[in-house]
């Protein structure tokens, strides 16, 4: 009962410390929509393409699929927290940068209440903006009056979920998330006029939101035989509305400390920001310890998104992943590299994002080790991706990027009472 209490306590100073970090960003397009949407930020499910729906380990927690918490074994504890860095050459047909981002990915605690029931608890990123951008300006009456927008934006959403799952059936399992929302996404603008008796301008909209949603998830496995499984899976959300603050300032400015001059706008929205209905269907295949395929497909509506009353022009988005994990020999004794997990996967998916007429794909390919550490129930996951989003057509932005990732998980035992002689 010690360790649990001293468990619960690193949580929670994880948890305040973690509370306000984002995953990094400095992609142009996170100023669209909610920004960047983080997906799965786990390393050990990155490297098999993010293939997860159908995915249920006793010493893994996968919050995608709450349905999965009725896997742990008895008495066990897991917790489990992590980072990713990505770096990313973002290019357009005369131009090119390289950036590099590093947060904070997950922080999850998951537990069996009986033999029929389990439940997780933990935070994760949902989406994060981050971008500058600029570009020269002409007055339509004026040809004289020319100058620069400047265009930046940051902040980012964090999720806090509490989900359980019960186990009705043999092999059949139903689970729900109960996932709060909270953040703060900036998007500013200023503008330099090059006429030094004219005054700049700059304004800023910041939009504050918190609220809950729900998703719901199925599992089904079936035993093929003594060592073959198969596992669907399935989750789903209808669409929800979080409640959404928008604060807009407009201003004036003068000199290169840029003192304000005068407010020209100052206001208050309160409204809605409707998320869209999503849905993810996944099968896995288990091959004893040795062998396990995954593959999933996902869609989600996000013609239907909103944000008090207006819409992004976004497109509906699918995703279509998989992956395997290779496990030579996971209880030898000699041959350390046989306990290892060996993984590999691969995403395509069409984005919400279209602009001049192209919706922007994704395409990624991943690689990842699980390394149990000696004489402990610790293991650490790393994955590496690399991929590629947009194109350099029609003017528009290419970003290739590689993103590392690192989490140490611990299973414990608890709730054993001590025996004496």
């Amino acid at each position: 009962m010690n360790k649990l209490k001293s468990l619960v306590s690193v949580f929670c100073i994880v948890f305040s410390i973690t509370a306000s970090a984002q995953l990094g960003t400095s992609s142009p397009y996170s100023r669209f929509g909610l920004g960047d949407l983080q997906g799965n930020v786990f390393p050990e499910y990155n490297a098999l393409g993010g293939g997860v729906t159908a995915l249920g380990n006793s010493n893994s927690v996968n919050p995608s699929n709450p349905a999965s918490y009725t896997s742990f074994r008895a008495n066990s504890f897991l917790f489990s927290t992590g980072g990713l860095h990505k770096t990313t050459k973002i290019q357009n047909s005369t131009d090119k940068q390289v950036a590099n981002n590093s947060a904070f990915s997950h922080l999850t605690v998951a537990f069996p209440i009986s033999r029929k029931l389990g439940a997780s608890i933990g935070m994760l990123p949902y989406s994060n903006i981050g971008y500058v951008l600029n570009s020269t300006i002409v007055a339509e009456n004026d040809p004289d009056y020319t100058g620069i927008a400047y265009y930046s934006g940051d902040g980012g959403i964090s999720k806090v979920y509490f989900g359980g799952a019960y186990e009705p059936l043999k092999g059949f399992s139903v689970g729900m998330n109960a996932s709060y929302l909270f953040g703060g996404l900036n998007r500013r603008k200023m503008l330099d006029v090059d006429d030094e008796s004219s005054l700049d301008s700059r304004s800023n909209s910041r939009i504050n939101l918190k609220g809950y949603y729900y998703e719901l998830g199925l599992m089904y496995k079936k035993q093929l035989s003594d060592e073959k499984e198969v596992t669907f899976g399935l989750t789903a959300n209808n669409n929800s509305s979080i409640r959404a603050k928008r604060t807009n300032i407009v201003e004036t400015i003068s000199g290169a400390n840029e003192i304000v001059k005068d407010t020209a706008l100052s206001s208050v929205e309160w409204g809605d920001i409707n998320l869209p209905q999503y849905i993810s269907a996944g099968l896995s295949y288990r091959d004893g310890k040795k062998w396990l395929l995954v593959a999933d497909y996902s869609m989600q509506n996000w013609a239907d998104y909103s944000l008090l009353g207006e819409s992004d022009d976004l497109e509906n988005s699918t995703r279509l992943s998989g992956g395997l994990q290779y496990t030579p020999e996971f209880n030898s004794v000699t041959k350390y590299y046989k306990r290892m997990q060996y993984r590999l996967g691969a995403a395509y998916s069409n984005t919400p994002l279209q602009l001049r007429g192209t919706q922007l794909k994704e395409m990624s390919v991943s690689l990842g080790f699980g390394i149990p550490v000696r004489k402990s129930r610790t293991k650490y996951d790393v994955s590496v991706t690399l991929g590629q989003r947009g194109t350099t057509d029609n003017n528009l932005i290419k970003e290739q990027f590689l993103r590392f990732g690192l989490s140490v998980s611990y299973d414990g035992i608890w709730f054993v009472k001590r025996k004496y002689d």
